[in-house]
């Protein structure tokens, strides 16, 4: 009898890890996990808001269209001040530019990268803060004749 109660203490003590530690079928469920390392590439389309100087450190622009990684910059309060560094590149009438070159009311695609993860579940509200990585202005066709 004292055999018995052993081997069916033993059994149920190897078989308890060996139920834990199988796999579950089919999808997992809830949110995927966020670590923040994917980055994907904003881009904004509008006009400038303002006449941005030589030293300044962005400019305000009103946004009229966006891909699917900026509407929520779209759908924020307009204008949207939108940083710029050192690194910023700027193009206008096909040539490099700066940034005093930009003017008021001009129409501009801003690029940027940012970490999906921030703006995956960002509220329109409070959008984190974006860094331009190149700005484009694109000249009407009456403006380049």
């Amino acid at each position: 009898m004292r055999k018995l109660i052993t081997l069916v203490f033993l059994g149920a003590a190897l078989s308890v890890p060996a139920a834990t530690a199988a796999p579950m079928k089919g999808k997992p469920t809830g949110p995927k996990p966020c670590h923040g390392k994917a980055k994907v590439m904003v881009v904004l389309k509008g006009t400038l808001a303002n006449d941005p100087a030589t030293g300044d450190t962005s400019f305000q622009m009103n946004v009229t269209s966006s891909n699917r990684w900026g509407r929520g910059y779209k759908k924020a309060t307009q204008p949207l001040t939108v940083n710029v560094s050192d690194s910023t590149r700027y193009v206008k009438a096909g040539a490099a530019s700066t940034l005093d070159a930009l003017g008021q009311n001009d129409m501009a695609v801003v690029k940027s990268k940012m970490a999906r993860c921030d703006l995956r579940d960002a509220d329109p509200a409070a959008m984190p803060a974006l860094m331009a990585k190149q700005v484009v202005v694109q000249l009407l066709a009456a403006e380049s004749d």
